[in-house]
């Protein structure tokens, strides 16, 4: 942890990349709950942290989906400074270009940070128990492959996000983790109980990722509530972090 955001140990031998989540410091990252030029202002303060312009951001309109977006140079801007140029309906951002930072926003789902040092190609995903059902994380792989990405090669880095013992899930949602990741579910007084880091690790590892190469991050958003904002916490009025990945020029 840094001072005020989080970074994961696993890239800092990558001196070529920068990366960071926020944390309610920096206030509501996302458009349409406050007014649009306070979330440019939240956004400019937290990418300072990480010397990285606002203009050099490309943002997604989430969707709770699985579709990835590959960006490039002349994606810079779009759903930075406002919701209108955001590239829609997507969950996951993948480049190959330098000085293109990618952002999603997050309030108990996890980012998940992807770099292949190899190649020099960066990927963040927003990966909520929707995309995981959805496959985003295998879907994000074979992005990767397709760009010429060997699975073995890419460096992972997954949370914080919402922990087991904080994410109630009723029985539809709840027999499909028992079906396709009974390690990471359970159930309880006819609760369940779902773990979507440890979903998100076994779908690293089916897909060629070696286990020494992803780091899941033990913080818990609705653990640390007073660090990080937590939708089954506060509902609508959860302020979203951002997570930020992207290769310096």
């Amino acid at each position: 942890m840094e001072e005020h955001f989080f970074k994961f140990s696993i890239f800092s031998a990558f001196s070529e990349l920068s990366h960071g989540i926020s944390n309610r410091h920096f206030g509501d990252m996302r458009f349409g709950h406050q007014k649009e030029e306070i979330t440019v202002k939240n956004r400019e303060q937290f990418l300072h942290q990480l010397n990285i312009n606002i203009s050099d951001l490309v943002v997604p309109a989430l969707a709770h989906g699985a579709q990835i977006a590959v960006v490039d140079q002349n994606d810079r801007g779009k759903g930075a400074t406002n919701l209108k140029t955001a590239i829609m309906a997507t969950d996951g951002l993948i480049t190959k270009d330098s000085n293109v930072y990618l952002m999603v926003t997050i309030a108990d789902c996890l980012p998940v940070l992807i770099y292949d040092p190899t190649l020099k190609i960066a990927g963040v995903l927003h990966a909520g128990w929707r995309g995981i059902i959805a496959q985003i994380v295998p879907k994000a792989i074979e992005k990767f492959k397709s760009l010429g990405s060997e699975p073995r090669n890419l460096v992972v880095g997954v949370g914080p996000g919402i922990c087991q013992k904080h994410f109630v899930v009723k029985k539809d949602v709840l027999s499909f983790f028992l079906d396709y990741y009974p390690s990471a579910a359970f159930v309880r007084n006819n609760d369940g109980y779902v773990d979507l880091k440890k979903a998100v690790f076994v779908d690293l590892k089916n897909t060629g990722v070696a286990s020494t190469n992803i780091e899941i991050s033990n913080v818990c958003t609705a653990c640390e509530n007073g660090i990080y904002g937590s939708y089954r916490k506060e509902k609508e009025g959860v302020p979203a972090a951002a997570a930020v990945i992207g290769i310096k020029q």
